[in-house]
């Protein structure tokens, strides 16, 4: 059996997909902060900064850092992204009793309720979710590892927080499906996806399906041992696990990674041609076409169909823009200037742009486009 999962073209992968990827390293803050002057409203972003902050040893600036994208995942209804940036953000800067108070009052006032995960952590209570944080540990793997096999015992239950894994049938479930004449296809998993089926607790329990990375993943698992021990000091932990582990709500979630594929902007790309004007730091004008696929009111990251030499530097450059939208008759003439440079894959340069003030018009268009095709992102 093969994966029926291709990866996209690169210029179909947002930039900040290719952050997480690690196939795009920026270990400049300065540069980050030019990112985040397109994106503003980014949780992914902000934690990816606190990350490289940490690394640098600015562990102040960090947890500013994993503060603001806690805040926001929590905005977005990403309550595990929240736990976990506020995770690493604690294991730096120790919490107050009214820090942990008050995060634990906007991930139940604020923390959506639309899905069967999103309500497990919103419905804990402060001694319960202080307890279950404390316990959770970070993993982070790179793609082809393999995680779970059949008639292995289940030791773990994890949570998906970035990434994606493919859950693979056993030999015994192909070997079926061959002689039905059928063929049975992995399922994706992704953000917010639960596995491990360590219900009921005090039952042994071995996996049914393989489980592995298909890219690089970052996780937080709890041991079930550790689950048992907690369950019997918070029953209510057993009984929220339980309500998880429902049937229908395994089978209304779907795989389709909710809310998280919403800010992940992986964007339809979006041809664009670039004028640059000739100026004192660019002696020659520049033409310069590529794909957008990071679209937003505010800006842009545009991956540029040829490398700019490293002595070009386009760094604060302004530019014209024109660009044709998908499916619609349209072409915008804007106008903008680039905020930040990076060599991109297979010799090719992306660069951020931050629009210069849209008319009423051009931002109507452009509202309608980012948010009219939300559906088409999904099937890239």
């Amino acid at each position: 059996m093969k994966l029926s999962i291709n990866a996209p073209e690169a210029h179909q992968f947002s930039v900040l997909q290719r952050l997480f990827d690690n196939r795009l390293s920026i270990n400049s803050p300065d540069e980050f902060n030019d990112i985040l002057a397109i994106y503003k409203d980014d949780p992914f972003l902000y934690r990816k900064y606190a990350d490289l902050l940490l690394r640098l040893s600015r562990r102040e600036e960090a947890t500013i850092s994993y503060a603001t994208a806690a805040n926001l995942f929590i905005e977005k209804g990403m309550n595990l992204q929240a736990i976990v940036a506020k995770m690493i953000q604690w294991s730096v800067d120790k919490p107050t009793h009214d820090e942990g108070r008050d995060f634990h009052a906007r991930l139940h006032g604020e923390g959506s309720r639309q899905t069967p995960l999103q309500r497990f952590w919103s419905s804990m209570k402060y001694a319960e979710m202080v307890a279950f944080m404390r316990r959770l540990a970070l993993v982070r793997l790179p793609a082809a590892q393999i995680i779970a096999r059949v008639d292995a015992p289940v030791e773990d239950l994890f949570f998906i927080v970035f990434g994606a894994l493919a859950e693979m049938p056993s030999p015994e479930c192909q070997s079926e499906a061959q002689r039905a004449g059928k063929e049975i296809d992995p399922l994706l998993l992704g953000p917010n996806d639960v596995f491990g089926d360590i219900i009921p607790l005090q039952r042994s329990n071995t996996s049914d399906t393989e489980i592995r990375t298909l890219s690089d993943v970052e996780l937080v698992k709890i041991a079930k041992p550790v689950l048992v021990d907690l369950s019997q000091k918070y029953p209510r932990i057993e009984s929220l696990l339980i309500d998880l582990y429902k049937p229908e709500n395994r089978e209304m979630c779907e795989r389709k990674w909710q809310t998280v594929r919403r800010a992940m902007r992986y964007g339809l790309p979006t041809e664009v041609s670039i004028e640059i004007a000739g100026n004192e730091s660019l002696p020659q004008e520049m033409s310069l076409t590529g794909c957008a696929v990071d679209l937003s009111l505010t800006g842009m990251c545009v991956d540029l169909d040829r490398d700019v030499p490293k002595e070009n530097d386009l760094k604060g450059q302004w530019i014209s823009i024109k660009m044709e939208l998908m499916h619609d008759v349209v072409l915008l003439n804007l106008t903008g200037r680039i905020v930040w440079q990076r060599q991109a894959e297979k010799s090719k340069t992306t660069i951020g742009v931050h629009f210069d003030t849209l008319n009423p018009m051009d931002r109507e268009i452009l509202s309608e486009y980012c948010s009219g095709h939300v559906g088409e992102q999904y099937l890239l």
